[in-house]
């Protein structure tokens, strides 16, 4: 059932599960559970249609690269869904290899753990599982890389296809409008005991349950343990100062412009890194997609003068002189987009600013960071993709010049894919989930979404999200 809690803030009964968030992980673990026989109270903090009221809640400082956070992502029901492009490619048996990085070690778990529920994963996005994820195009280069292989969701809205389940579904209660701003331990501090729920009136009431899942995305679930700090000074399962650090996103580097030998024969490329290339060179994972500009595009309220100014330069031919100016690509010349690995990084991290919102909760501080070992990866892929694009007579690659000379910045910005705070290791010292998504040291509270990621691979997040959900609802149920 459904309850506006701006309304009806009497929640009286004890529930089995408590979930918190209504994205992919939140949906995924409520239909799961409740389906088992379970009993779920379901908590979205935002109402059931987008509003500009409710987004202003996800404002969050940002000191580091800026990673836009207030616009990646949705506070209202179906998360971040809302706006999801619908690509999806699973992790491989390599992204659970034991190794470590940074300092950090990998994932807990194995490739086998989660692939079993790949099959349901695809078919919670309305994918074809029989037919899977073939590659997009014959192998064209050499040993480096390969054809990428990923499908498309439609994409799947878990509003618009999950909600008249939720609201017909007699063991899901689910509350909107519901903001969690504490979470309640008990004397030992090992067991969660109830959540304390707010509405925009202020009113309170508390939520009582057996076990509790955060699926708030990787800004807002470490912001909330943090902020749960009057039992525990330094937040909950904060007790070697881990929540909020590694925050992972997938880097798009604009590795530079490329020209085909015969462009009448090929229209968009896709590479994924081969395993052996990125073992042999210590380097993360990274996805490249190779397309020709069609027209001009700028944006913005000045996008009549920048048109213009671009156009001159490529009917002038003199684009490469003024790329100090503006950075951008003539028509028929070929762009290289990416989707690289970030490594998870102690210094990149969500801490809670000074400011806070109108529930009085702290709001976010995001200090987002690259690595020494970020930045290899992106100069060795996009050196060895060069290469091998002129040896296969594919044509020609011209790098930026951040590739080269590393006294450049590297250019790179965001894919709205926030992964790795609360990150899953088989110690507190080095992560805060076990390989169960259990919080180290309290006995019933669990994290699920892309935020327990150890690595984050060079995939959207969204199949391994829903694929460690139903895993972690069969070990709850």
């Amino acid at each position: 059932m459904l309850f506006d809690f701006n309304v009806d803030t009497s929640i009286s009964k004890h529930y089995d599960v408590c979930i918190v968030g209504t994205g992919p992980a939140g949906i995924t673990l409520s239909r799961k559970l409740a389906k088992s026989g379970q009993s779920v109270v379901l908590l979205e903090a935002g109402g059931l249609e987008y509003s500009e009221a409710s987004q202003e809640f996800y404002e969050c400082e940002s000191i580091g690269h800026n990673a836009w956070p207030k616009f990646t992502r949705l506070r209202y029901f179906g998360g971040t869904s809302n706006h999801w492009s619908g690509r999806c490619r699973p992790f491989e048996s390599s992204d659970f290899e034991a190794q470590t990085i940074n300092g950090l070690p990998g994932w807990p778990i194995s490739y086998t753990e989660i692939e079993p529920y790949l099959k349901e994963a695809m078919e919670i996005v309305d994918l074809d599982s029989d037919q899977g994820f073939q590659p997009l195009h014959a192998p064209l280069l050499g040993k480096s890389f390969n054809s990428d292989a990923f499908a498309k969701s439609p994409p799947t809205r878990f509003r618009e296809k999950y909600l008249s389940e939720i609201e017909h579904q007699k063991n899901i209660d689910c509350f909107y409008n519901a903001t969690a701003i504490d979470l309640s331990l008990d004397k030992s501090h090992q067991f969660a005991t109830k959540i304390t729920l707010s509405n925009v009136h202020n009113h309170h009431s508390t939520v009582s349950a057996s076990k509790f899942i955060l699926c708030l995305g990787g800004i807002e679930t470490p912001r909330f343990l943090l902020n749960c700090n009057t039992q525990i000074k330094d937040g909950i399962g904060n007790s070697n100062d881990m929540v909020g650090r590694c925050f992972m996103e997938h880097l798009n580097v604009p590795m530079g412009s490329f020209l085909y030998k015969e462009p009448e024969k090929y229209s968009n490329l896709q590479f994924f890194a081969a395993d052996e290339f990125r073992s042999n060179n210590g380097i993360g994972k990274s996805n490249i997609t190779m397309g020709i500009v069609k027209r001009i595009r700028s944006y913005g309220r000045t996008k009549a003068i920048k048109n213009f100014f671009k156009n001159i330069a490529c009917q002038s031919n003199i684009e490469d002189k003024v790329q100090f100016i503006s950075n951008f690509k003539c028509p028929g010349m070929g762009s290289i987009g990416t989707l690289i690995e970030q490594s998870p990084n102690l210094n990149s991290r969500v801490t809670l600013s000074k400011a806070k919102d109108n529930f009085g909760q702290k709001k976010a501080r995001l200090d987002w960071q690259i690595s020494p070992y970020d930045e290899t990866t992106i100069r060795r892929t996009a050196i060895a993709l060069a290469k091998e694009f002129n040896e296969a007579g594919l044509g020609t690659i011209r790098v930026a010049d951040f590739i080269l000379d590393e006294t450049i910045d590297i250019q790179y910005s965001h894919h709205s894919h926030h992964m790795g705070t609360t990150r899953m290791s088989n110690s507190d010292k080095k992560g805060v989930v076990d390989r169960n998504c259990k919080v180290h040291g309290v006995d019933n509270l669990y994290i699920a979404g892309s935020s327990v990621f150890a690595t984050g691979g060079a995939c959207n997040p969204t199949m391994p999200i829903i694929q460690l959900c139903l895993r972690l609802a069969k070990h709850i149920a």
